[in-house]
């Protein structure tokens, strides 16, 4: 009898926790994604709405917390008119900030590095290139992890790729490229799933090419799944999504945010 009341008395405790409302901002944009509350993903109009002045957060980036801190979420402005700006009071952090009510771990399994020089995943890249018709582009990855993101006991690999060296430019050689990519284990093969993409097949002097990254890699919704947030950037502006992936890609069209010009 006891053991039972103290596992009702666990289990009202974390559903408590996860009926709060979960504000959830993109560090590098500044921009606040959205909401989760009680499993349920909420716009961010929606969630701004709720809050109310300073916040408590903790960071997390692809491979783990990072940190805490506390931030103000602000309505939209010009020329943004649909992006509420989280002022961080933070320099040069990546990731996710995710609010303090949380009750579920955002990390059930920890990211792990891969060697960007593997040779095994710069051949990935190189065919896809090649099927891309960037027959001269070469395979460069700037982002690699393996992690088991639905808990099947399977790992995936998330990595990015491109020819941007870390850095985006009004302009585009021919056989530019970035982009954000899961191998994943599907019906016994492995299958590619591209999260996000561009190839420049020719060149252009103003053409506000894009660049992707992966912002974090962890569980928004305490469903045990692990999401990945996509940040993506070009010359006069960035924004973020949020992605389920379970045999193909799912966009959580609630989380988003982005501002450029």
């Amino acid at each position: 009898m006891k053991n039972l009341t103290a596992f009702l008395f666990i289990f009202l405790l974390s559903f408590a926790a996860k009926a709060q409302l979960v504000p959830i901002i993109e560090v590098k944009t500044r921009g606040l994604l959205g909401g989760v509350e009680n499993g349920k993903f909420l716009d961010a109009k929606t969630t701004f709405a709720r809050l109310k002045g300073d916040g408590k957060y903790s960071l997390y980036g692809i491979a783990g917390r990072t940190g805490e801190l506390t931030a103000t979420v602000e309505a939209p402005d010009d020329p943004c008119e649909d992006f509420y700006y989280a002022d961080l009071k933070l320099e040069g952090q990546k990731g996710i900030a995710l609010g303090a009510a949380r009750g579920w771990n955002p990390v059930p399994r920890t990211p792990k590095n891969l060697n960007l020089n593997d040779k095994t995943y710069l051949d990935v890249v190189t065919q896809i290139l090649r099927s891309k018709g960037m027959t001269r582009a070469k395979a460069k990855i700037e982002q690699a992890v393996k992690v088991d993101l639905d808990g099947d006991g399977a790992d995936e690999v998330v990595l990015t790729a491109s020819s941007y060296g870390g850095k985006i430019s009004p302009s585009a050689n021919a056989n530019d490229y970035s982009f954000l990519l899961v191998r994943k284990i599907v019906g016994g093969k492995v299958k590619n799933i591209m999260v996000a993409e561009e190839f420049m097949k020719k060149a252009v002097s103003f053409g506000a090419p894009s660049r992707f990254e992966i912002s974090s890699i962890v569980d928004l919704d305490g469903d045990g799944s692990m999401e990945i947030v996509q940040y993506g950037e070009y010359y006069e502006g960035s924004g973020a999504h949020a992605y389920k992936i379970t045999d193909k890609l799912v966009e959580i069209k609630e989380l988003q945010t982005a501002c450029g010009v």
